[in-house]
């Protein structure tokens, strides 16, 4: 009796492996995320049946792949077959989705699309994005601001989206300049040296200046709005003109063309095939001249001139007048015959002037010549000076007494071209008392 027990154990155990291939094997497949749904692919005709979300078991069946499909939207699915005749440790197996996928759209349709640098195509294109990596995309069109898109998918992180679409609207202007050494700057933000790309915010205008030390600048306004011209895909900026930074002594007026421009310093232009005149003057100093071109064959005009103003010797040969190129009405006293006045008058006047180029006593009226002193090798600065004098009254007996004091424009000039000449306010200290005299003395 106890054999025949035996025996049928031994036989029981024996027939359990072959009772387990009999019946098939059970799995649990888990899936991750535990949101995506589980199927199982028929072999007859390769359709998907739906076994699960999250989880199912399935029966591995003899002669089939016993192929799992776990999908879920914005991920790339995930495969696996469970042969029934492997040796399966675990009956519990987890499916993870690691590739997200982004549907990625594109305007303009012809813009090309790279996914790491390496071209894909245009229009569109599925993104894949691998658990824990990174994948960068570029969109970039001739004429148009390269837009970049980064996606990134950590554990526990945000994910990218499913979808995404990228136009572009920003303009980009390639540009060039020259000569070297040209910077670019747009908006007060440099761009390059010489080359860079000149971007317009889509609804906005933009500024781009090309500049260099010496040269004037050149600027372009680009529009990227609606019913405004397309900026152009490419440019060229070239200077040509010069700036010469002119410093001079503070107070010191600087003046171009004639025309004062600052005081101190001042940036002057100088235009491609031109020249211009400057001047800077300043009380007690000599004028300084200068002209600088900017023309072929011609030298370059300095990035700077500091100017150093020479001490004018007249000042100190003058005094500051009130009565300078002025009027001045003397009454003669009644003690004086209008014969003796103008005898007096006249001997006073021939004590100051060598020479009286008009003198009229029946009618009163008396110039000297012009006379002149000078200072500087070339003449920098010639002072002409002469008394005027007139009857201006008979009773009482009175004349107008005006001194005449000019100063030259310029270098080198004749003291008889008037137009070279203008009224100064100084007088020279030889004359500073001649209508005090005449004042005193005609009393």
């Amino acid at each position: 009796m106890r054999s025949f027990f035996t025996g049928a154990l031994l036989a029981a155990l024996v027939a359990a492996p072959a009772q387990a291939q009999l019946f098939g094997t059970t799995i649990t497949i888990v899936a991750d995320p535990a949101t995506a749904t589980i199927y199982r692919l028929k072999v007859q005709d390769n359709s998907l049946v739906q076994i699960g979300v999250g989880n199912a078991k399935i029966k591995l069946e003899k002669g089939d792949p016993n192929t799992i499909v776990v999908r879920q939207e914005g991920f790339r699915e995930v495969r696996r077959s469970f042969p029934r005749d492997a040796e399966y440790k675990d009956k519990s197996f987890t499916i993870a989705l690691t590739t997200r996928v982004v549907q990625l759209t594109t305007l303009p349709y012809d813009a090309a699309i790279l996914m790491n640098g390496e071209a894909k195509g245009t229009k569109s294109l599925e993104v894949e994005v691998t658990e824990g990596q990174t994948t960068t995309i570029e969109v970039t069109k001739r004429g148009f601001a390269t837009t970049k898109r980064v996606y990134r998918w950590d554990k526990g992180g945000d994910m990218p989206p499913t979808q995404d679409r990228i136009e572009l609207v920003d303009r980009r202007v390639s540009v060039t300049a020259s000569p070297t050494g040209v910077e670019l700057v747009s908006n007060d933000t440099k761009i390059g040296d010489g080359d860079g790309d000149f971007v317009v915010k889509r609804g906005t205008c933009g500024t781009l200046t090309a500049r260099k030390a010496g040269w004037i600048p050149v600027s372009r306004e680009r529009c990227n709005k609606d019913g405004l011209p397309d900026p152009p895909i490419a440019d060229r900026l070239v200077l040509a003109g010069r700036v010469v930074n002119v410093t001079a002594p503070p107070g010191a007026k600087i003046f171009v063309n004639q025309k004062q421009a600052g005081v101190g310093s001042f940036p002057v232009q100088v235009p491609d095939g031109a020249c211009v005149k400057v001047r800077v003057e300043q009380a007690a100093f000599l004028t300084y001249d200068r002209e600088y071109c900017a023309q072929v064959n011609a030298p370059a005009p300095p990035m700077d001139d500091n100017v150093t103003l020479k001490q004018d010797d007249s000042y100190a040969a003058s005094v500051a007048s009130d009565q300078a190129n002025v009027n001045v009405t003397i009454e003669v006293g009644k003690s004086y015959t209008e014969q003796q006045a103008w005898k007096l008058l006249s001997s006073i006047v021939l004590t100051y002037f060598d020479v009286l180029e008009n003198s009229d006593s029946q009618t009163g009226y008396l110039r000297t010549a012009w006379q002149i002193k000078s200072w500087g090798d070339n003449n920098e600065v010639v002072i002409r000076t002469r008394i005027i004098a007139k009857r201006s009254n008979d009773s009482p007996l009175r004349y107008t007494v005006k001194i005449v004091s000019e100063r030259n424009k310029m270098a080198g000039v004749s003291v008889k071209e008037d137009e070279n000449f203008i009224s100064w306010d100084r007088l020279l200290n030889t004359y500073k008392d001649v209508i005090g005299e005449a004042q005193s003395r005609l009393k």
